[in-house]
């Protein structure tokens, strides 16, 4: 079952979460499943929740049997499940999606839409005496994989767009940069599907 609870303040939150979890569940093996923003969170609920469960009355100091994943592994989780489909071999998330992109950049490097991300590597990258880049582009192609698996969380829509299938929309940028870099962002997930072979 699916919980959501609102608060202006925290406490409150983590007090009816501890009414919450003091409640077992049908099976004792099961995981209590909590989404956290920050690993931040986490350590301050962990702390927090110690003092309300436990085996003694008032609590014993332990907070076990939690898991606490962040908001878009939560949904790929779900998602995954109600697919039917195998979350350890989803190719889309970032730590996988990144190695067949970061491919396709290096092929696509000469290519006149990805110009607007070429110069930006070239820039980034350490130069060799001759003046030509130095090694593999990774942590910026690794935010870019960050960025496509935000935009699939939070803006569905878009992706959706970019893809052409039916409810999805492009976005409007809010000027001419904007409108470039969604064009060769687009572009270039497009041609990343194509590559993985599976819909995101």
């Amino acid at each position: 079952m699916l919980y959501v609870h609102r608060s202006e303040r925290a406490d409150h939150l983590v007090a009816a979460l501890g009414d919450l979890l003091l409640e077992p569940l049908d099976d004792p093996l099961a995981t209590e499943v909590v989404a956290i923003p920050t690993r931040g969170v986490e350590r301050w609920l962990t702390q927090r929740l110690s003092h309300r469960l436990g085996a003694g009355p008032g609590g014993d100091g332990v907070c076990a049997n939690v898991d606490f994943p962040f908001p878009g592994g939560l949904v790929n989780r779900a998602t995954t499940r109600a697919c039917g489909f195998d979350a350890d071999s989803d190719p889309w998330p970032p730590e996988r999606s990144v190695w067949p992109l970061l491919e396709l950049v290096d092929d696509l490097r000469n290519e006149e839409f990805l110009a607007p991300l070429t110069l930006h590597l070239e820039r980034a990258a350490p130069q060799r005496p001759d003046g030509t880049p130095e090694g593999r582009p990774f942590s910026a192609v690794r935010h870019l994989a960050d960025l496509y698996d935000r935009y699939a969380v939070h803006r569905p829509e878009m992706v959706l767009g970019w893809a052409g299938i039916p409810g999805g929309a492009a976005t409007e940028g809010s000027g001419d940069e904007a409108q470039r870099d969604e064009v060769w962002q687009a572009e270039l997930w497009r041609r990343l599907r194509a590559r993985i072979g599976r819909p995101s």
